[in-house]
C-alpha cells in the first residue's frame, strides 16, 4: 500500500466476500476473517455447505454479521446479486477472496469442450466477474484487498490438468495486470499459489493418489492463515501484483 498505513487499514477493513466458501480453503478463510471481527459474506453453489459454514461462523466467531449467498461465480447475474447483497447488508466491500474453483483430470486430447469451458468459466471468468463487480466500491472508498487463489499449477504446467493450469496461469496474469491498473490507489491485488492441499477436490480427482499422499499435503487452514497474513500485512511482506507461493 502506498499511502495508507497497515495498522490503520486493519481497523478500516470491515467487510469481506469469500467465494467457494462452503468447504476447505474458502471455509477456513471465512472462519478466520470472522474471528478477526469482520462482516462476512460467504458464497457457494451448494446450499447445504453454505448453511453449514454460516452456522459455524455465527457460533464460533467474534462476528455476529455473516450472510450466506448461493452463487455460481461464472454467471454475471448471480455475481451482481452477490455484490448487491453485500452492499445492501454492509454498505460496501473491503476484501474479496476469489477462491471458487474446480478441476478435471484429463489429457488435453481427451478434454471435452464442456470440461474446458466449465473450468475456465468458474476458475478464471468467475475471478474476473467478482473482481470487476467489487472494484467500483473499492475505488470509491480508495482502498481494499483482492486475493486471487491460483495454484502451484498456475506457475508450472502439469500433465492431465491442462484446463486447470490454463485457468490458474490466467489468474496470475490478471492479478499482475490489475495491480498496475489500480496503482496509485490503496487497493492491493495479489495471488496465492499453494502446492497440493488436502481438500475434497484432491480426493475426488484421484482417490488412490490422495490416499498415498494426503499426509504430505498442505492443510486448508494453513492456506487460510497465509491469506489473512497477506490481507493484514503489517510487516510489509507482500506487494500488490505479487504471487505468493506456498509449498508443503
Amino acid at each position: 500500500m502506498k499511502g495508507l498505513d497497515f495498522n490503520i487499514a486493519y481497523h478500516m477493513y470491515k467487510t469481506a466476500i469469500i467465494t467457494g466458501a462452503g468447504r476447505s480453503i474458502g471455509r477456513e478463510t471465512a472462519l478466520l476473517l470472522a474471528k478477526n471481527g469482520l462482516n462476512i459474506i460467504v458464497c457457494s453453489r451448494t446450499q447445504r455447505e453454505l448453511d453449514s459454514v454460516t452456522r459455524e461462523i455465527s457460533k464460533s466467531s467474534n462476528s455476529n454479521h455473516v450472510v450466506g449467498v448461493k452463487c455460481d461465480v461464472s454467471k454475471p447475474l448471480e455475481v451482481n446479486h452477490l455484490i448487491q447483497k453485500t452492499v445492501d447488508s454492509f454498505n460496501g466491500v473491503d476484501i474479496l477472496v476469489n477462491n471458487a474453483g474446480i478441476a478435471f483430470i484429463s489429457k488435453l486430447i481427451d478434454t471435452s469442450e464442456e470440461q474446458w469451458n466449465k473450468t475456465i468459466d468458474i476458475n478464471l471468468k468467475g475471478t474476473f466477474l467478482c473482481t470487476k463487480a467489487v472494484l467500483p466500491f473499492m475505488l470509491r472508498s480508495g482502498f481494499g484487498v483482492i486475493i486471487n487463489v491460483s495454484s502451484g499449477a498456475g506457475k508450472i504446467g502439469f500433465p492431465n490438468i491442462s484446463a486447470y493450469c490454463a485457468s490458474k496461469f490466467g489468474i496470475i496474469g490478471m492479478t499482475e495486470s490489475l495491480s498496475w491498473e489500480v496503482g496509485g490507489t490503496d487497493i492491493r491485488v495479489m495471488a496465492i499459489c499453494p502446492g497440493e492441499v488436502d481438500t475434497r477436490m484432491q480426493e475426488d480427482l484421484n482417490k488412490e493418489y490422495y490416499g498415498e499422499n494426503k499426509n504430505k499435503m498442505l492443510k486448508p487452514e494453513q492456506i487460510a492463515h497465509k491469506i489473512v497474513d497477506m490481507i493484514f500485512d503489517n510487516r510489509h511482506q507482500y506487494a500488490s501484483g505479487q504471487s505468493v507461493i506456498v509449498d508443503p
